[in-house]
């Protein structure tokens, strides 16, 4: 699968969804996306899964694992919610995770105007997975498509450390973090 048919996959369920975050999103764009995976053959699937599965690994830092971690507790599902949120911002967050600080929807959950798991669909991770069947086999056929996904960590630093978001992310931990 092409990025241009991923991306149009995700922009088609985020349109299905609504494209604001509100309240519900996250199963929205959840339940919108099963329709349009659906469709798909068992290749296709793989496709779909090994090209998001690629996006999580170029997102793979530390700056975005707590990026994660502090806005919505789970940082390989908050990635994911960005992908949801289409290529646009998953590219400006994968550059850097900093600037989130001046997204709108980050800001409302800092203000506690939206719940945090509405920016982190769970579910998403294993969508492709469930919809394949013979769920034995998926995670070695999957990696034969994504090989073994290397992490990407450019900045390793201790992304649970409160004082090291501080000082990475001041922006972010402003928003999300007391102060000392």
């Amino acid at each position: 699968m092409d990025s241009e048919t991923f991306w149009s996959i995700i922009d088609g369920a985020r349109s299905a969804a609504g494209d604001r975050v509100t309240p519900g999103f996250a199963e929205r764009f959840t339940a919108a996306l099963r329709m349009r995976l659906a469709t798909l053959d068992k290749s296709e699937l793989l496709d779909f899964d090994a090209r998001r599965t690629e996006l999580q690994a170029r997102a793979n830092s530390s700056a975005m694992w707590a990026t994660g971690r502090v806005v919505a507790r789970y940082a390989d599902a908050f990635v994911d919610g960005l992908i949801a949120r289409g290529r646009d911002l998953y590219e400006r967050a994968v550059a850097d995770p900093d600037r989130l600080a001046d997204d709108p929807v980050i800001r409302a959950v800092a203000a506690g105007e939206i719940p945090a798991h509405e920016l982190a669909p769970r579910e998403v991770e294993d969508l492709a997975e469930e919809l394949y069947g013979e769920t034995d086999d998926y995670p070695m056929l999957l990696r034969t498509r994504t090989g073994e996904v290397a992490p990407l960590v450019e900045d390793d630093w201790d992304d649970e450390d409160d004082d090291a978001v501080r000082k990475h992310l001041p922006r972010i931990a402003a928003l999300f973090l007391p102060q000392p």
